[in-house]
């Protein structure tokens, strides 16, 4: 089973305090993790690459601000590791080359046997330290991203989320990576989410169901104050929510709503597996079969997956598939 969820609730234009939209975003964004990761990033290892040598301008247009920025390792850290990686391989290579003329005739598959252990033990070695020859740190400029953002050469993105059991993979993490992935700040017409259930399970569908709900509330949420984490149980689990673009009493009415809300939503995923095994004795007593006790869905029909008793053509890998569902503003694809 796999099911698709599409983001696509309206963002919410954020006005800077001041009246000045363009010098808020770039305040925001000079405020948020990631543009503190790009300050961060020039220390006293990391130095900005040559501009030419930068590959994040916008394709077929190079007098564009960079989508990001390129660091590299100082030189005078760099130039002494790279040269006693090949004092290392001077001397791994003159080994190698004793060790072939100075052959031991009296136990030559012993001899091979090292001979081949130690070659693969240098090959690994080597693989190693190529990518340490030249390490790069490429940070995201969201200042230049925002001013893109509507731009018609940003790539579409789809991103998989996968799990196959409730129970070994918690609902609820699942719940709060779908969640993060709808707030994502990029134009929702580029972007598709999709989980992708191997069980089949009913409970995965649900809380699906139940994210779409409130998601149309999270994701115009997160737009408007331009929320970091955008996990609902990593950003309510911090001692301070920061928040940005609007007045604090307007934050705090709706931070508590959105809080209320993800409270409720929480106690829901919980008792999902009860739910449908309560709703499913009652369907099936209430019903004359030949004994099976099938999983029955919110709306009286019975559910096309894996069922909690499994049976022929309801247990994992052997079950039908609901092609498509639409629910309020998103979509799923049960496949």
């Amino acid at each position: 089973m796999a099911a698709a969820v599409t983001r696509r609730a309206n963002a919410l234009r954020v006005e800077a305090p001041d009246g000045n939209t363009e010098s808020g975003r770039a305040s925001l964004a000079a405020d948020s993790p990631v543009a503190k990761r790009a300050v961060d990033a020039k220390d006293d290892v990391w130095v900005a690459a040559d501009e030419g040598e930068a590959s994040g301008s916008i394709a077929g247009d190079g007098n564009r601000t960079p989508l990001f920025r390129t660091f590299k390792v100082k030189g005078s850290i760099l130039h002494p590791y790279r040269f006693m990686i090949l004092v290392r391989l001077v001397a791994i290579v003159a080994f190698f080359a004793w060790r072939v003329k100075h052959k031991n005739h009296d136990g030559v598959w012993l001899w091979a046997t090292s001979m081949v252990a130690d070659v693969w033990f240098g090959f690994s070695w080597l693989l190693n330290q190529l990518p340490k020859l030249n390490p790069v740190k490429r940070v995201p400029d969201l200042a230049a991203l925002a001013d893109h953002s509507g731009d018609a050469n940003l790539p579409g993105i789809d991103i998989f989320v996968t799990t196959v059991d409730p129970v070994d993979e918690p609902l609820l993490y699942t719940v709060n990576t779908i969640l993060s992935i709808l707030a994502t700040d990029y134009p929702v017409d580029k972007y598709a989410c999709y989980l992708s259930d191997d069980g089949g399970t009913l409970v995965h569908y649900e809380a699906m169901i139940e994210v779409a709900n409130f998601a149309v509330l999270w994701v115009p949420f997160c737009r408007k104050y331009c929320v970091e984490p955008r996990s609902p149980e990593n950003y309510f689990g911090m001692k301070t929510q920061p928040y940005a673009g609007s007045m604090a009493g307007e934050f705090m009415r709706d931070h508590r709503r959105v809080r209320r809300e993800y409270d409720e939503l929480k106690v829901r995923v919980d008792s999902l597996s009860t739910t449908i095994r309560q709703r499913s004795d009652a369907y099936n007593s209430s019903t004359k079969g030949d004994g099976v006790r099938a999983t029955w869905m919110a709306d009286g029909t019975q559910w096309p997956g894996t069922w909690i008793e499994q049976v022929e053509n309801h247990r994992r890998g052997q079950h039908a598939g609901i092609v498509q569902v639409k629910v309020v503003s998103c979509t799923f694809r049960l496949v």
